[in-house]
């Protein structure tokens, strides 16, 4: 049997528009006919089973579900002769024409047109039987179908690579379901293609190919399962279940058989449908574009297909465009320009490049001007879309229309908090009383538009697709939006833009430097005004909000701003009054009527002394934000009245005031004292804290935003003694530490001799995942005390900074043992270290599975990194610099099979002192030239 075809061994000028097929009458369905009860809504049933003219109809039917099939075969095959292609196609569509129309008009069918039909079915199978055609062998009963647009020469290293890893891994897991996920347009289709003809030259398969059906039900999967496995009586039962089991007994038969769904968009039980998944046989294989699809289907293998490289991009471009070679001057400009534009996405890529052909110099100019308008034309676009409109839960389309609005290209895998806080602020996450249960629901919904594949925070700046924006910003009604963000302006929009209609207007990342004296927009229903990041914007006339009356967020930060207008008191719906980073801010005005304002934030406003006057009426305040402001501490008496406050960010916290933090959940702020700390301590216990950053001491509030990214953070200064907290109450000056706690710094804690026991951090501190020493003169150890049996701790970053009396090993191997999530060792500037690892009795071989930085700077007296050997799998980075007597970094280097050493896999780079690096000693003689070429030389 001949191998399947593929695009390599495509011959010119014998396709038949796929179109042609798809455009013949389809046979009639039970949806043009009376409706049958006994049918699920929606599903489709074969001619047979019409009220009348059951028997000829039927049989008519058949053979005309049977003709399309084998002609749908007879194009992929892509072999046969034009002429007799054509002939027969012109033919056999008038004539299925004739037949479909007669029964539509409820005319007799005579037994001569069946045989005429029938006939016609068998000339179509004598060009299949030609030597030579792709035709399979008579051997096999089931028919596999081909997909239903011809396979693609794939493009790109990573794809092909793509397509050998998802056949190795059907071929040899023993996973049951594979997900293959991906934006829209990316390729999932044109990659299971390649695939699905691989596995056909396996003879000891039974591959199927189904497009899963775009109006989903169970009943409709069935029919395309059932038809693309040779099931042809599945018609004729009704009932869901026992459908089921007729498609599971007979999938079972098969052998080894794999089922490949394209285009899913939603899950749906396996054995609803009577796929035997799981009964040690069938590999199912799925194509979605959400993660979230793949999840609940329980897939045990996801993949994800990703976006071309820039290089591939023009590859494909070039390929599809018909041009071998570069095209020159300014048409080459706009054509990169474009496939820029695209962003890796093939499908736009692929579109753009077949419109383009033959066109003239002009006509490329003029598609670079009009690309905006030609975008929606594009299929990608239109898939897109789909993406969108399947979000389903229209409260999810609204926060993934307001992410775009507001932070559009900005969007990044590190931004998270700040988009749940945007929609927290817009009101979109409803009414939800605490903000652990608002960030749960906003992680929820950005959740489920990433699993969409509208959002890829895993690319990290690269989170948002240019044409996912684009089309997100055409779902935008521009009647009651206004949006020219980012433009350039130096004036606010004419009157004739703001019409009584707009409901929102996004003006942010301009240029704009006045809003001057008579213009006062009349917008009635607008309840939202993004101003943010004009930084050159100073003055706001009164006028301008005289008419904004519903106005609930206005967001003026990271504007020059110097004082806000009295008109602002008049704004008495706004809920979110955004300031931070307004740097030049001096003056607020009175706010006692804003009783409705439930965020304000003053967040660097460092020129700003004092709160506004009337902060005492905002008894709906559920979030101030003061950090980093000239403002100190709030007014006495204030923080009293904001009962309804959940989050409060302020340099420093009265004492005595912390027993009025009766609902904060979050809180950044530092005290002065041991009690006042312990006390806040124990609110945050109470309450559940799920985010706080609190520090005791002189430091300045900078220390609050240092660069440790966990969400809970303690930061202690000048203390004696620590202890983990147990029942929320402070003793003998004790500072206590709280169960959740991430992130520990410590500094200037001179009277301290160890940090804390290994029973606290196993028993009482199972979230800590940061120890960061600074400057503590008399610290010995960081842990102390007897190691438990069989405990781990969560330990991921390991600091030592300025610590002068740790006298030589700073771990020993046996404590390794209890720190298998380690990933950071970082050591500096500590005159007694002599070595970080220093083994046990029978033990000379260090494990760290995890450990993937390992710094050493300034270290004077530091000999070696440890007595033995050190297995660092994961590591990544190595930094030393000025450790004049170390001699040796005893890293295990695997063996290549000629006996070559060779890096670690994961290593990236070492960075050192070039006289260093020539004076340190190996254990095999080549080590030092195979890791040559990931020196990085310091001076």
């Amino acid at each position: 049997m001949p191998r399947p075809l593929n695009a390599e061994e495509e011959e010119p000028n014998t396709e038949v528009p796929q179109e042609d097929l798809s455009n013949m009458p389809r046979p009639l369905n039970a949806e043009e006919e009376a409706p049958n009860t006994e049918v699920p809504q929606g599903a489709r049933t074969h001619l047979g089973l019409a009220k009348s003219q059951r028997g000829t109809r039927g049989l008519a039917d058949a053979n005309m579900t049977s003709l399309k099939r084998k002609l749908e075969e007879l194009i992929s095959s892509r072999r046969a002769d034009m002429n007799e292609l054509k002939s027969k196609w012109t033919r056999t569509e008038e004539e299925y024409g004739s037949v479909v129309r007669a029964i539509r008009e409820g005319i007799s069918f005579p037994p001569e047109k069946v045989a005429e039909v029938e006939g016609l079915c068998k000339e179509v199978e004598q060009i299949l039987l030609v030597p030579g055609r792709f035709r399979q062998e008579a051997t096999v009963r089931c028919r596999k179908t081909s997909p239903s647009v011809t396979i693609e020469e794939l493009v790109g290293k990573e794809t092909l690579q793509k397509v050998d890893e998802i056949v190795c891994f059907i071929m040899q897991s023993k996973d049951f379901v594979i997900g293959v996920y991906g934006m829209g347009g990316v390729g999932k289709t044109a990659i299971l293609r390649n695939v699905y003809n691989r596995l056909l030259e396996y003879r000891a398969l039974d591959v199927f190919w189904v497009d899963v059906p775009q109006d989903f039900s169970v009943y409709a999967l069935q029919e395309a399962i059932a038809n693309a496995v040779g099931l042809d009586n599945l018609s004729n039962e009704k009932d869901l279940k026992r459908r089921a089991g007729l498609l599971c007994g007979h999938l079972k038969v098969k052998k080894r058989p794999i089922l490949i769904l394209d285009g899913l968009w939603m899950h749906f039980e396996v054995k609803d449908v009577g796929i035997p998944v799981g009964m040690g046989r069938l590999r199912l294989v799925v194509t979605t574009r959400s993660l979230d699809v793949c999840r609940m289907m329980l897939c045990q293998k996801q993949m994800k297909i990703e976006l071309l490289k820039e290089e591939d991009s023009w590859r494909l471009f070039s390929r599809t465009y018909g041009f071998a070679g570069e095209l020159s001057g300014e048409v080459g400009q706009i054509a990169r320009s474009l496939i820029n534009r695209c962003s890796g996405l093939p499908l736009g890529i692929i579109e753009i490049a077949t419109r383009m052909r033959g066109a003239e110099e002009h006509d490329w100019r003029c598609m670079l001007q009009n690309l905006e308008d030609l975008r929606l034309e594009l299929d990608v676009f239109k898939r897109l879309q789909l993406s969108y409109l399947n979000l389903g839960n229209e409260q999810v389309q609204q926060c993934f229309l307001h992410l775009i609005l507001c932070f559009g290209d900005f969007l990044s895998a590190d931004g998270r908090k700040f988009y749940i806080e945007s929609l927290i602020d817009e009101g979109l996450l409803g009414g939800i009383a605490t903000r652990n249960r608002l960030y749960e629901r906003g992680n929820e919904i950005l959740g489920k538009i990433e699993g969409a594949g509208l959002l890829d925070f895993e690319e990290g700046d690269r989170c948002l697709h240019p044409l996912t924006r684009d089309m997100a910003l055409h779902m935008v009604p521009s009647t009651t939006h206004m949006f020219k963000a980012i433009m350039g302006l130096r004036e606010i929009p004419e009157d004739v833009f703001w019409t009584d209609r707009l409901e929102k207007v996004f003006l942010h990342g301009n240029k704009i430097e006045e809003i001057p004296y008579g213009i006062s927009p009349n917008c009635p229903k607008l309840t939202r005004l993004s101003l943010d990041s004009n930084s050159t914007l100073a003055v706001i006339h009164g006028s301008f909000f005289g008419h904004l009356k519903g106005l609930t967020v206005l967001d003026l930060s990271c504007t020059g701003i110097t004082e806000l207008p009295d008109s602002i008191s008049e704004l008495e719906s706004l809920e979110a009054l955004l300031l931070q980073g307004c740097s030049s801010l001096r003056f607020i005005p009175y706010v006692g009527k804003l009783r409705s304002l439930r965020k304000l934030d003053l967040t660097e406003c460092r020129s700003l002394g004092e709160v506004p006057e009337g902060m005492e009426m905002l008894a709906n305040l559920r979030c101030l934000a003061l950090l980093l402001a000239e403002i100190q501490t709030l007014p006495e008496g204030v923080l009293g009245k904001l009962v309804n406050l959940q989050y409060l960010s302020i340099n420093e916290l009265r004492v005595g005031e912390e027993v009025k933090l009766l609902e904060v959940e979050e809180l950044y702020c530092s005290v002065s004292d041991v009690e006042t700390f312990n006390a806040c301590v124990g609110c945050l216990e109470r309450n559940g804290s799920a985010r706080y950053r609190l520090m005791m001491g002189e430091r300045s509030g900078e220390v609050l935003w240092c660069g440790i990214d966990t969400e809970r953070l303690l930061l202690i200064d000048s203390c004696d003694r620590i202890a983990g907290s147990v029942d929320g109450t402070s003793g003998d000056g004790c500072v206590l530490l709280p169960e959740s706690v991430q992130s520990l710094v410590l500094s200037r804690c001179h009277k301290m001799k160890r940090v804390m026991e290994w029973e606290w951090l196993t028993a009482h501190l199972p979230n800590l995942e940061e120890i960061v020493t600074i400057s503590c003169e008399n610290l010995e150890e960081i842990i102390h005390g007897p190691l438990p049996s069989e405990a781990t701790c969560r330990l991921r970053h390991l600091e030592v900074n300025g610590c002068n009396n740790m006298k030589r090993v700073l771990l020993t191997q046996d404590m390794v043992l209890h720190l298998p999530f380690l990933e950071d060792i970082v050591v500096q500037d500590s005159k007694g270290i002599e070595l970080i690892m220093g083994t046990v009795a029978k033990m000379t071989y260090f494990s760290f599975p995890k450990l993937m930085n390992l710094v050493l700077h300034k270290l004077p007296e530091l000999k070696s990194v440890c007595d033995g050997i050190m297995r660092c799998n994961s590591l990544q980075r190595v930094s030393i610099d000025n450790c004049p007597k170390l001699k040796r970094i005893p890293l295990q280097l695997p063996l290549l099979d000629n006996g070559l050493p060779s890096p670690p896999p994961s290593l990236r780079e070492i960075r050192i002192n070039r006289q260093m690096w020539e004076s340190l000693e190996w254990d095999h003689p080549l080590a030092r030239s195979s890791l040559e070429h990931l020196i990085k030389f310091l001076d």
